[in-house]
């Protein structure tokens, strides 16, 4: 849209606008489906078909298929130390037989003290605590496991009021988990959305002072996401999995955080911008039915291209691997190029609608002439930055640098029990299971294992799998294996000939049921795959874990390659092995959104870099604004794991592994918002005045808007840390920190000294880039 056709509607039109505006967002609002219906949840889900641990998982429904168990609720039960009784244990059979027969719940199986091969693993040693283990369809982070883990623990506590007097329950597994982790983000969505319009309404006020002028920006923004958000779940229901037109497009239910948080930060901005240069027209005579078009004319250029540099930030994220990166950008720039349709259309329309009585009661305020003669503090930076640029600016680039090393080096973490609020029902239960089974059993890994040609089935091939079984079992890294060679695990030289444990394990060895669960009898595979449930030695989610896949992969790498294994012909030397699980898949999320974070910040740059290309024309100003803006990222990143390291303690071991590409493509994107609104300025008023005193004016004018501007975003960023989920909060705080560092560091010094050092008669690198 062009600027002199928006001024012709804000202009003559404005009625038709603003009914358009509304009716456009009725008729969205009842179509739509709600936002949960077509949202997707999880991590692990999203990552490529490449991922080694996404092969295993294929490989594992394909040769059996009758493996119905996507995720586990893990009950435990205890006297805090002490051995359970008879009358407990009874207690937790009689409980586990109850789920079992449970038919409004996901449950596929339910491992007891009577479960054939893995009733021994249940029992802690000592008989101090015993486990039920309920076998789920749902995936780990299925939203119903919401329901289910109420339900469950439901139902427990009400019997527990039978139960035998001192008997404990705690509940975990990875579906308790993820159930935690969804409610922790719900409760964040919720909590967000609530602070973003407190914080919001709040700082309008305290800017304006003027009732109507509060409205403005409110209505705009608050009608933006009615309609962005709307369409979205629209084109999900259609172009999304199982819609009529599958393209693949998903959104999720943090998507909705980051909608709103930006477009109310990003959408109020852009009003603030409107609406200072309609002051600005006011101030110079202009009547109030021509000064909307006017002031939108002058402003729709930085307008156009803050906007853009954040919409092509965003997008280029789908340039992305990890499917929920590759979603989650585009929508996100969608939802913003809604919002600034309606900065450009509705809030021009409402001021041409309302007039000069917007202001009241503070009024217009005196003329630009006498802001640009001001002596208060903007006239004091300008100043500061025309006598002494080289200094300021030395001396901000060297307080800056130590903080951007630190977020160079910052690490990351992938864990999700990091990541739930302390409360958490699994984040207890999963010390206690810990404490009594080791905490491998949170998540056991499977080894899938594929020798094509042999038959895995037969007696005679249970010796070749002993001698696998035997190597894994060998290394540090796993604490016990299970395998058709000890279905019921445990420490193979530890199995007394005529023990009842090594009876009760050769007897269960040598069943059809062990078979059955460990050997793949579909059509094409029959026989050929084995799988092998492996307990780490370490809790599966934690970087400890983690580092442990690579050395497990290169140990099987090592069997393969061996003549002989045990003194025996390798059996081993043409099988495939695939590891699959939480823990795998958790290493190839790492790898995926580290190899997306580079592609993604080189493309966000070169996306951002051409908008200013475009908008300013001069590439020597240009590369160093957006040189200015990754300085403030690193050092943002620098101060937020300083920060939070002091905060969480030890429990810190990183940041949320998505808050370094977030913050990265939303402070890069978004803090060149103002740059572009100074430098646009800076320019205009050189025009008009002259280099040094239009540098001045510029400095002078735009601060009081760009300032409060910054609040307002960095507010609705501080508004993600009202929830709960750590990652979360951390991001709001980074995003927050990078936002006044832009307004109160970039824009206000590092920006305005690079134009100070570019005057004329003083030493300039290019003299064809300069400003005058």
């Amino acid at each position: 849209m062009s600027a002199r056709f928006l001024r012709q509607l804000a202009n003559k039109y404005w009625v038709a606008v603003l009914l358009a505006w509304v009716v456009l967002a009725v008729a969205l609002r009842s179509a739509a489906p709600p936002w949960e219906s077509v949202a997707y949840e999880g991590d692990l889900e999203h990552l490529p078909r490449t991922a080694a641990s996404v092969a295993a998982d294929e490989l594992l429904h394909e040769a059996f298929p009758a493996e119905a168990t996507n995720s586990e609720l893990v009950l435990l039960f205890d006297r805090g130390g002490d051995p359970l009784t008879v009358d407990d244990r009874q207690f937790v059979l009689d409980l586990a037989l109850q789920f079992q027969a449970a038919e409004d719940l996901p449950v596929v199986g339910v491992w007891h003290a009577k479960s054939p091969l893995v009733s021994r693993m249940l029992l802690a040693p000592g008989e101090r605590a015993e486990m039920v283990i309920l076998r789920l369809s749902n995936p780990l982070m299925a939203v119903d496991n919401i329901r289910v883990l109420q339900a469950v623990t439901e139902r427990v506590d009400e019997r527990m009021s039978w139960a035998p007097p001192g008997l404990r329950f705690a509940v975990t597994g990875s579906a308790a988990i993820g159930a935690d982790t969804l409610s922790a983000a719900r409760d964040s969505l919720r909590a967000t959305h609530r602070a973003t319009l407190l914080l919001v309404l709040g700082c309008l006020i305290l800017i304006y002072r003027a009732p109507l002028l509060v409205l403005i920006p409110l209505a705009t923004i608050g009608l933006s996401v009615s309609v962005a958000t709307s369409l979205i779940v629209i084109l999900a229901d259609y172009l999304g999995p199982g819609g009529a037109l599958d393209i693949g497009l998903k959104v999720f239910t943090t998507t909705k955080v980051f909608v709103i948080v930006i477009l109310f930060g990003a959408g109020t901005d852009y009003c603030l911008f409107l609406i200072a240069r309609y002051r600005e027209e006011l101030q110079r005579g202009v009547t109030p039915r021509r000064a909307p078009g006017i002031a939108l004319r002058n402003v729709s250029g930085a307008l156009a291209g803050s906007a853009l540099t954040t919409i092509l930030g965003l997008g280029v994220m789908a340039f992305a691997e990890y499917g929920k990166f590759a979603s989650s950008g585009p929508v996100i720039a969608l939802c913003l190029a809604v919002a600034l349709a309606a900065c450009v259309s509705f809030a021009p329309s409402l001021l041409r609608a309302l007039g000069a009585r917007v202001f009241w009661p503070v009024g217009v305020g005196p003329p630009r002439e006498a802001l640009a003669e001001s002596t208060g503090v903007w006239a004091w930076v300008a100043d500061l930055v025309l006598r002494r640029p080289a200094a300021v600016l030395l001396t901000c680039v060297g307080l800056m640098t130590p903080l951007a090393w630190v977020g160079w080096r910052a690490p990351t973490e992938h864990n999700l029990l990091a990541g739930l609020p302390r409360e958490s029902a699994s984040l207890r239960g999963a010390g206690i299971v810990g404490e009594y089974f080791g905490e491998g059993w949170l998540a056991p890994m499977k080894l899938l294992v594929r020798l094509p040609g042999a038959d895995l089935s037969v007696p005679d091939a249970r010796f070749d799998v002993s001698l696998l079984h035997n190597a894994l079992y060998d290394l540090p890294s796993i604490q016990d294996v299970r395998s058709p060679y000890l279905p019921t695990g445990g420490d193979p030289k530890n199995q007394r000939r005529f023990s009842f444990g090594a009876l009760y394990s050769s007897a269960a060895a040598g069943s059809p049921l062990s078979i059955n669960t460990f050997v793949s009898s579909a059509p094409g595979l029959d026989g050929e795959v084995l799988q092998m449930s492996l307990i780490l030695a370490a809790e599966p989610f934690s970087l400890q874990a983690r580092e442990m896949i690579p050395r497990i992969a290169q140990a099987l790498a090592h069997i393969k390659q061996l003549e002989t294994l045990r003194g025996e012909p390798n059996p081993w030397r043409d099988a495939e092995f695939r590891l699959g699980g939480a823990t795998p898949g958790l290493v190839d999320l790492q790898r995926v959104a580290a190899s997306d974070q580079r592609r993604i910040q080189l493309y966000s740059v070169a996306a951002v870099l051409a908008v200013l290309l475009v908008l300013i024309r001069r590439p020597l100003t240009c590369l160093y604004l957006v040189a200015t803006v990754l300085l403030s990222y690193w050092v943002t990143l620098g101060a937020t794991h300083l920060f939070f390291s002091w905060l969480w303690g030890d429990a810190y071991q990183g940041l949320d592994w998505k808050a370094p590409i977030f913050l990265f493509v939303i402070l890069v994107a978004v803090g060149q918002d103002y740059n572009i609104y100074l430098t646009t300025r800076v320019l205009e008023e050189q025009r008009r005045v002259g280099p040094r005193e239009g540098l001045r004016r510029a400095i002078v004018q735009t601060g009081g808007i760009i300032t409060s501007c910054g609040v307002i975003m960095a507010g609705t960023f501080v508004s993600m840390m009202a929830g709960s989920l750590r990652g979360m909060i951390e991001l709001g705080f980074a995003l927050s920190l990078g936002v006044l560092l832009d307004t109160f560091v970039v824009r206000t010094l590092l920006a305005p000294c690079y134009f100070s050092l570019r005057l004329p008669g003083r030493h300039s690198l290019d003299a064809g880039d300069a400003t005058g």
